[in-house]
């Protein structure tokens, strides 16, 4: 959010959407006139409470989730996310009798989907809700956000997503439920989040350990589960190449794992590299998304730098954490 305001967005193009939202935050969001997408009844009341803002949407669940991992569906009848659709409409009505004019309305139902199956028959299930919500209230909405969850092929057999076929489906969709229910013009919005940026971003690691034991061969690495979660708390596959060694053929099979005291502290298991020795660099592709949004400091372990590349020219935006940054903060009396 912050990063968006200082990046030439108007606060109005920026939906933000939380499920536990500090009044404080809500008080900050009115006053920077930031357009709050409605995730349960208790945040309804409080933001339409004393002065409600010009403009609201709700983030309808559509009933139907979708992902790939059990933790990033978003939608469906066991996720924290979203409304239903009663829930919605009285959401709504509270709006509306606060004096609320303009409204939208949203769906997010998972991430990382390459087939969109799901998509396509919760996509009509959503906009047959928002149907019947305009013909129960006499409202209409600004823009119907339809969510993202765009995969990218994270395993070199893996086929990019379609999405020019995706793209028609859903136009298509769009245009005829909106002509059965009058829905008049709304916006079409879509939230691409990790199609844009996960290619866009390389973890670079160092081999600093190599230990071979009587059932395997491990290469132990200078980042961690706090460089990049992502293999640690989804089981997620990232492609890793040798990159000093991209000319190699691979001969043997290595568990790539951190530094850090947790069995799930790995990034490869059972992986075909070439022969891996101290000192060689390790690239860990499509670490754009997710990457260094979610590191953290645990273990004691300082962020890395982040490096900028363009052509053949690099510079540093962020740089590398020291051990001084991980008491800073700390108050010693």
């Amino acid at each position: 959010m912050f990063l968006a305001l200082e990046s030439g967005f108007k606060p109005e193009e920026i939906l933000f959407t939380g499920t536990s939202v500090r009044e404080d935050e809500i008080i900050r969001l009115k006053e920077w006139n930031i357009l709050i997408n409605i995730d349960s009844l208790s945040q309804a009341r409080k933001i339409l409470g004393e002065e409600a803002p010009e403009k609201i949407s709700v983030r309808l669940n559509p009933e139907i989730g979708a992902g790939h991992h059990e933790h990033v569906i978003t939608a469906g009848p066991h996720s924290k996310f979203g409304l239903s659709f009663e829930n919605a409409l009285e959401a709504l009505e509270i709006a509306v009798e606060s004096g609320v004019e303009n409204f939208g309305v949203q769906m997010h139902i998972g991430s990382g989907m390459l087939d969109f199956t799901p998509f396509y028959a919760t996509l009509e299930n959503f906009l047959s809700l928002i149907g019947e919500i305009v013909i129960s209230l006499d409202i209409e909405f600004d823009f119907i956000d339809i969510g993202g969850g765009l995969g990218v092929p994270y395993r070199p057999e893996e086929n990019p997503a379609e999405i020019g076929k995706f793209a028609n489906q859903v136009v298509n969709v769009f245009k005829r439920k909106c002509y059965e229910y009058r829905l008049n013009e709304p916006e079409l919005w879509l939230e691409p989040g990790r199609y844009l940026v996960a290619d866009a971003g390389i973890l670079v690691t160092r081999a600093n350990t190599i230990k071979k034991t009587a059932e395997k061969h491990f290469c132990g690495v200078d980042a961690g589960m706090n460089t990049s979660i992502r293999p640690a708390l989804y089981g997620s596959y990232h492609h890793i190449l040798v990159a000093n060694k991209l000319d190699h053929s691979n001969e043997r099979s290595y568990d790539v794992v951190g530094p850090i005291c947790e069995s799930s502290d790995f990034f490869a298991k059972d992986r075909l590299f070439p022969k891996i020795e101290e000192g060689d660099v390790l690239a860990i592709l499509s670490s754009g998304a997710y990457g260094f949004s979610m590191t953290s400091q645990y273990n004691s372990r300082p962020r890395p730098p982040e490096i900028l590349v363009r052509g053949r020219e690099y510079k540093e935006i962020r740089r590398r954490e020291t051990l001084q940054d991980l008491i800073k903060n700390q108050i010693m009396n």
